[in-house]
């Protein structure tokens, strides 16, 4: 495993500056726009490459010595898993899948401060939302409900606390359509209600 250092010191009069890896050794080369009137922040970066040709392996960012972000390359950088930390707590707070470094797909998920995720949203090979999830706190889950071109498309499931369900119905381009069946903690069915284009016809 091949590791790399490369320092960003502030400079007063640096707005921008456009970091790169060279293709043969890993260094960062630094390209100034314009002036400004206050430095940069104190991010430094590493790259622990995994092949000889440095075509897979590890970038990771820090924020005052603090980890901030984590990227898993590999095949030439056509795929990407990212995580995100808290500088000051060290803790994951968000994980990422990417494509080329402009396209999310897969899963995108944000964490409890207990490690425990806090929401996830799934995307199809286009980099479109096609299903979004919410836990509570404790693990459990709380909504589940699918998309297409953006909107709720698909079966809703909503969760009370204790895992059982406590709503569900289908949406239609963002509008429920059918019937919406309401359950008490229990499990028990309180209610149903027919839907038409977002309004009870029943």
């Amino acid at each position: 495993m091949i590791t790399k250092r490369a320092y960003l010191v502030p400079i007063v009069l640096l707005i921008t500056c456009q970091i790169g890896k060279a293709q043969g050794g890993g260094e960062f080369t630094k390209v100034d726009d314009s002036a400004v009137s206050k430095p940069k922040s104190n991010l430094t970066y590493e790259y622990q490459y995994l092949n000889d040709d440095h075509t897979e392996g590890i970038e990771k960012s820090f924020l005052f010595g603090q980890l901030k972000t984590e990227i898993h390359f590999k095949e030439k950088g056509k795929f990407q898993f990212a995580k995100s930390y808290d500088t000051k707590t060290g803790r994951l707070i968000k994980t990422d899948t990417i494509v080329n470094f402009n396209k999310l797909v897969g899963t995108t998920t944000t964490y409890y401060p207990n490690g425990n995720p806090k929401e996830q949203e799934h995307r199809d090979t286009s980099g479109a939302v096609d299903r979004y999830c919410s836990y509570f706190q404790n693990g459990g889950k709380k909504v589940i409900i699918h998309y297409k071109n953006g909107k709720r498309n698909g079966l809703l499931t909503e969760y009370n606390p204790n895992g059982t369900v406590k709503e569900t119905g289908t949406y239609v381009n963002d509008k429920r359509e059918g019937t919406f069946k309401f359950y008490d903690v229990r499990g028990n069915l309180i209610t149903s209600r027919k839907f038409k284009a977002d309004k009870v016809v029943k």
